[in-house]
């Protein structure tokens, strides 16, 4: 079995073996990404379904509201406790709810990524705004977790890409999937129970024509043995 195929082999959960074939491949991004967000829309129905997503964006926003807040406040009235220390103590008792699933603390995790990102712009931070940077950041931390971080070297050698080329490629497919990132993850966000599916593909499925259709199936030959 070619060298190569030792990376495959520890992608686990549907679409990012593809993935990673089309990344090897040097394939646009419209083709990459499409398996990348279908992967990943499967990942948040399975093993990265994250129920607690909605009170980690509330504990985000809660937090921004209170930096604010206390930015207000004279020197007396200064509040008694951190706003990110008190979020990541509240983030924590969140995933302990959760079972301290591996999707608990990886939103945990992009949720003081988050925080830390807002704290400058505090008093103008949005409920909406906390929901797409968290939805972004989190979809991008599923994609590296359960694929770059265990393929990155087999595509570098597939591509033959230096480290840094690779990390320039992975930084342009983050931001050219940020907007699918959002509106995929933005659907655990709500509560009607439906399931997550991923956006509309970039490029269109391929349709078999009337010849093709047509044409016989080929039969192998069975011999007696």
């Amino acid at each position: 079995m070619p060298d190569g195929d030792r990376f495959e082999r520890t992608l686990y959960g549907k679409g990012w073996r593809k993935a990673y074939r089309l990344a090897c491949g040097n394939q646009p991004f419209d083709l990459v990404g499409d398996a990348i967000i279908t992967a990943l829309a499967f990942a948040l129905r399975g093993p990265f379904a994250c129920d607690s997503l909605a009170k980690i964006r509330d504990a985000v926003f809660q937090a921004l509201q209170e930096k604010a807040r206390a930015g207000k406040l004279n020197f007396w009235d200064q509040p008694l406790a951190n706003p990110f220390r008190m979020l990541s103590d509240l983030l924590d008792d969140i995933a302990t709810e959760d079972s301290n699933s591996a999707a608990a603390r990886l939103a945990g995790k992009k949720a003081r990524e988050v925080y830390l990102s807002l704290e400058p712009e505090c008093h103008s931070a949005t409920l909406g705004q906390v929901e797409e940077r968290l939805a972004e950041t989190f979809g991008w931390g599923v994609v590296r977790n359960q694929y770059l971080a265990k393929v990155r070297e087999g595509i570098m050698r597939k591509t033959e890409r230096t480290f840094d080329e690779q990390m320039a490629w992975e930084d342009e497919l983050s931001a050219y999937l940020a907007e699918r990132f959002q509106k995929t993850v933005k659907q655990m966000f709500r509560t009607d129970g439906k399931a997550v599916r991923a956006p509309r593909r970039k490029t269109p499925q391929r349709k078999m024509t009337i010849e093709e259709l047509h044409q016989g199936i080929t039969v192998l030959e069975v011999r007696d043995v």
